[in-house]
């Protein structure tokens, strides 16, 4: 089984958790995102989106008699189609999507298996997510314990970018879009965040302009491209037309993101 992206690198998910909000009197759409901690590895005090690397248990164990009652929507074989890849790496990207939600944001797009409904009060589950941090539980072992599924139509693909060859951290990584579903709110009890919450994209880049926060180049990209869409219905329905073509070292050259590299800004934190 092949458990490496692009090129060898490492695989990696990561959600952007959208709502309909209001800003100056005027409806908006609303991402959340996190300023990741002075002490990551990767990325430190840079704003993202929820999410990581894959984890070797976020692939299906099919030696293990693996159960499809843990699974609703999609399956693996069209996100295979969709992401581009193979239908075991499709479900690993599709577990680690749901998985890095749920420990960074407190966010479960599942339902529980018996009622078949959706999760509305996620915060039952919270004690789960520093296990799932610490490898002490895999999601498939909470998912079957706790009688959940996750809903694999919760999420789309939006887009995928892979790290330069000469980057030091090399990820092949995967973005999904998710509607926040009713009755859940995301919250920013994690490690790996100094601070949390929901922004209009154009008021994010504005800050980033103004040399207030650090951005890095599919964060930004991901940022200019929400913010063309002004609520969580035309976003979903523009879901199709997104391309997973990997954007790899020739963003550099798209006049799309010129901003990004062109803009001298000078940082004010």
């Amino acid at each position: 089984m092949v458990m490496e992206g692009l090129g060898g690198r490492r695989l990696a998910a990561t959600v952007l958790l959208v709502r309909d909000g209001n800003f100056e009197g005027k409806p908006t759409l609303e991402v959340y995102i996190q300023e990741r901690v002075s002490t990551m590895p990767h990325f430190p005090r840079a704003t993202v989106f929820p999410g990581g690397g894959v984890d070797p248990r976020d692939f299906p164990d099919f030696s293990a008699g693996h159960s499809p009652d843990i699974w609703k929507g999609p399956d693996a074989l069209e996100w295979a189609q969709r992401l581009g890849t193979t239908p075991e790496v499709a479900y690993a990207l599709v577990f680690a999507a749901v998985r890095e939600l749920f420990e960074e944001a407190g966010t479960l797009l599942a339902e529980h298996r018996d009622a078949g409904e959706l999760v509305q009060d996620a915060s039952r589950y919270h004690s789960y997510r520093a296990r799932l941090e610490r490898h002490e539980i895999s999601l498939t072992e909470m998912l079957t314990q706790e009688k959940l599924v996750i809903r694999t139509d919760l999420i789309v693909p939006f887009a995928r970018w892979a790290s330069p060859e000469g980057d030091k951290a090399r990820f092949d990584t995967f973005s999904f879009i998710a509607v926040e579903p009713d009755g859940q709110h995301a919250d920013g009890n994690t490690r790996e965040a100094s601070s949390t919450g929901y922004f209009p994209p154009d008021l994010v880049l504005e800050g980033w302009r103004a040399g207030l926060l650090r951005l890095v180049i599919p964060t930004w990209a991901s940022l200019y491209e929400l913010s063309q869409f002004t609520s969580t219905a035309e976003l979903m329905d523009a879901a199709e037309d997104f391309d997973m073509t990997p954007v790899i070292d020739d963003a550099v050259r798209n006049p799309r993101y010129r901003e990004f590299y062109e803009l001298h800004r000078i940082e004010r934190f």
